[in-house]
């Protein structure tokens, strides 16, 4: 089996909307990939692959002066298989500055979890961007990435 992470390139964006329920339904989904992998407002776009086929991808942006993971999303026959763990993993071996932000609504318990299991914390709330369903803003500070990584023996 073949695992690679890689930014995204103009040929990824159909499977990418393909994997994304959310780009049947909302054109602007289309628009804010296309333009995130351009690298419009500084974004990064970067996609896991798996024997050739593209199972998640990840958009990075910025928030406040801060490293912001604006979206994360793993193909739903992939759900559940680490994939969006190695794409934060990359991301967080990567990124500069002291602190990553990322941020999800309250009603996401799945994304909750990955959070806590990777060390992010609670950083804040903002209501009214969902109907009825809050989004629950994250930290993780460098300090505490680089204390998960053991020195080699």
């Amino acid at each position: 089996m073949s695992v690679e992470i890689r930014p995204a390139t103009t040929s990824d964006l159909k499977e990418i909307l393909d994997i994304d329920p959310v780009a049947e339904v909302e054109e602007r989904r289309h628009d804010y990939v296309s333009l995130a992998m351009r690298g419009q407002h500084g974004r990064d776009v970067r996609v896991l692959v798996i024997d050739e086929e593209l199972v998640g991808y990840a958009v990075m942006g910025e928030f406040f002066g801060h490293p912001f993971l604006e979206r994360i999303l793993t193909a739903e026959p992939h759900r559940r298989r680490g994939v969006a763990s190695a794409l934060m993993a990359n991301i967080e071996a990567g990124f500069e500055g002291d602190r990553l932000f990322v941020s999800t609504n309250e009603s996401n318990a799945t994304m909750r979890e990955l959070l806590v299991r990777r060390g992010y914390r609670v950083s804040g709330m903002v209501e009214n961007l969902d109907p009825d369903d809050p989004e629950l803003f994250f930290v993780i500070f460098k300090s505490a990435i680089d204390a998960q990584v053991e020195p080699a023996p």
